[in-house]
C-alpha cells in the first residue's frame, strides 16, 4: 500500500514537473520572439544587487559587435559604481532602457528611477559606423544648437537656470532623438538650488529647428490648480511673458487698461491667439467707486470697445482697479475677479521676493494677482512655474481654473480664489 502511494505521487510529480518545464519553455520562447522583434541583434544583461543598503536592478543593450559593448557597459557600471558608492540607508535603483535609431547613430536612453535624485534618464550616443561614443556636436552644427537652446532656455527658465545651461557643455546634456525632435534633460546643471530637471523640445525639420510646444508630466490624480493674473499691461513685457508661458505649457489671465491696449494691438492679439486671455482693468485705472454711473460705465465700457476693435469679441471679466467695487460696479454685468495671494510686485521689484510669496502662500484654488509691466515679475514667473508644477500645481487662466474645478460662475460674482466642491 505504501509502495502504491508513493507510485502515485511519484506520477503525479513527473506530471507536475512535466507540466512546469512545458510553461517555462512557452514562457521563454515567447519572450525571446518579443526580444527579436525589438531588435534581433539586441539581448538585455543585468545588474542586479542586494544588500540591507542598497538594492538595485538594472537592465541594459548588449550587441553584437564587441567595441560597442565595451562602450555601453563601462558607461553603466560607472553609473552604478558611483549609486553604490552613496553611503545611505535604504537606496534603491531601477534602470531600463529604449533604443533610437537614426543615420548611422544609435541613442540608448536609459529610464531611470533612482531613490537618491530626480534625475528619470540619461543618454549614450554611439557611432555605428565607427563603433565609438559619439556626442549630440557630432550631429548637428554646435553653435547652431547652442543658440537654439539658450533662446529656449531664456524665455522658460530664470536667469539662474539661463546662466548655468548657458555656461556648460551641450555634450553634457540629456537628449532623447526621436521622431524628428529631440527632448533636452539638463540634468547636469542640477545643484541645491533646483529641485526639478530643467527640460526643453526642440522640433527639428529639414532646414530649421522650431520650437515644440513641451508638456509637463504631471499625475492628474491630485493635480492642483493656481490661476496667475496680471495687470496694467500691455507692456514691452508681455510677449516675453506669454511666451514663457506657453514654453512652459501654462495660461493666465491679462487684466488690460484700454488706454494701453489701444497703442498695443499687436500684442493684444498674441495675447487673444495664445492659451491665455484677457479681462479688463478698466480704461484708465480709476477707482470706480467713485465715479457717477456715467462716468463708470465710460470707463468700462471704452476698454471693452478697444478689445472689441481688435480681436472681434467681448471681454467677460473684470478686475476693478484697487479691488474696489459696489453694486453699481455689479451691474454692468461682469464677473469680477480679485485675488488672495498679492505679490506686491509694484512695492517690492525683486524676483526672489516675489516668488516667496507665491510659493510660501500657494494653494489650490488660488488666484495670484501680479503686473506684466516689471521685469522682476517675469524673471519671477520663470522661477514659478516650474517649482509649483513640482509641487503638483498647474498654472491656469481664470477660465481655466473655473473649468477644472468645476465651479459654476454665476452672473456678477465677484471671486478671490475658488474651493473644492
Amino acid at each position: 500500500m505504501i509502495l502504491l502511494n508513493y507510485k502515485n505521487n511519484f506520477i503525479k510529480y513527473i506530471i507536475y514537473m512535466s507540466a512546469v518545464f512545458i510553461s517555462l519553455f512557452v514562457i521563454v520562447n515567447v519572450c525571446s520572439k518579443y526580444e527579436q522583434k525589438k531588435d534581433e541583434n539586441v539581448i538585455s544583461s543585468y545588474i542586479i544587487y542586494t544588500d540591507e543598503l542598497t538594492e538595485i536592478n538594472v537592465s541594459y543593450p548588449r550587441f553584437k559587435e564587441d567595441k560597442i559593448n565595451k562602450i555601453v557597459s563601462e558607461n553603466i557600471y560607472s553609473y552604478v559604481k558611483d549609486f553604490k558608492s552613496y553611503d545611505k540607508l535604504n537606496k534603491s535603483l531601477n534602470i531600463d532602457y529604449d533604443l533610437y535609431y537614426f543615420d548611422n547613430y544609435l541613442n540608448i536612453v536609459y529610464n531611470i528611477e533612482n531613490s537618491l535624485t530626480k534625475i528619470k534618464n540619461k543618454n549614450i550616443l554611439i557611432d555605428l559606423k565607427n563603433k565609438k561614443l559619439a556626442y549630440i556636436s557630432n550631429l548637428y552644427d554646435k553653435d547652431y544648437l547652442t543658440d537654439e537652446i539658450n533662446n529656449i532656455v531664456y524665455s522658460k527658465y530664470s536667469n539662474n537656470i539661463y546662466e548655468k545651461i548657458k555656461a556648460s557643455n551641450i555634450d553634457n546634456h540629456t537628449y532623447i532623438i526621436d521622431n524628428n525632435k529631440i527632448d533636452i534633460y539638463f540634468n547636469d546643471i542640477l545643484d541645491k538650488d533646483i529641485n526639478y530637471v530643467p527640460k526643453i523640445t526642440i522640433k527639428l525639420s529639414e532646414s530649421v529647428i522650431d520650437l515644440e510646444e513641451d508638456k509637463n508630466n504631471i499625475e492628474t490624480y491630485d493635480k492642483k490648480y493656481i490661476a496667475f493674473t496680471f495687470d496694467d499691461g500691455p507692456s514691452k513685457y508681455t510677449e516675453e511673458l506669454l511666451k514663457t508661458l506657453e514654453l512652459n505649457n501654462s495660461s493666465a489671465t491679462f487684466f488690460m487698461l484700454g488706454n494701453r491696449m489701444k497703442y498695443n494691438e499687436d500684442i493684444v492679439q498674441s495675447v487673444y491667439n495664445s492659451n491665455s486671455e484677457i479681462g479688463t482693468h478698466t480704461y484708465s485705472h480709476k477707482r470706480l467707486t467713485e465715479l457717477s454711473e456715467d462716468e463708470l460705465y465710460n470707463e468700462v465700457n471704452s476698454s471693452q470697445i478697444v478689445y472689441n476693435n481688435i480681436t472681434k469679441d467681448n471681454i467677460k471679466y473684470l478686475r476693478p482697479p484697487y479691488g474696489s467695487y459696489n453694486d453699481k460696479v455689479k451691474k454692468l454685468r461682469y464677473n469680477i475677479v480679485l485675488w488672495n495671494i498679492d505679490t506686491k510686485d509694484w512695492l517690492v521689484k525683486n524676483s526672489k521676493k516675489i516668488y516667496n510669496s507665491v510659493i510660501n502662500n500657494a494653494c489650490d484654488g488660488c488666484i495670484v494677482l501680479m503686473h506684466d509691466i516689471y521685469p522682476e515679475t517675469i524673471e519671477a514667473v520663470k522661477m514659478l512655474i516650474p517649482a509649483l508644477n513640482e509641487m503638483n500645481y498647474e498654472v491656469v487662466s481664470i477660465s481655466n481654473l473655473i473649468s477644472n474645478k468645476n465651479y459654476n460662475l454665476s452672473d456678477n460674482e465677484a471671486i478671490s480664489h475658488i474651493n473644492n466642491k
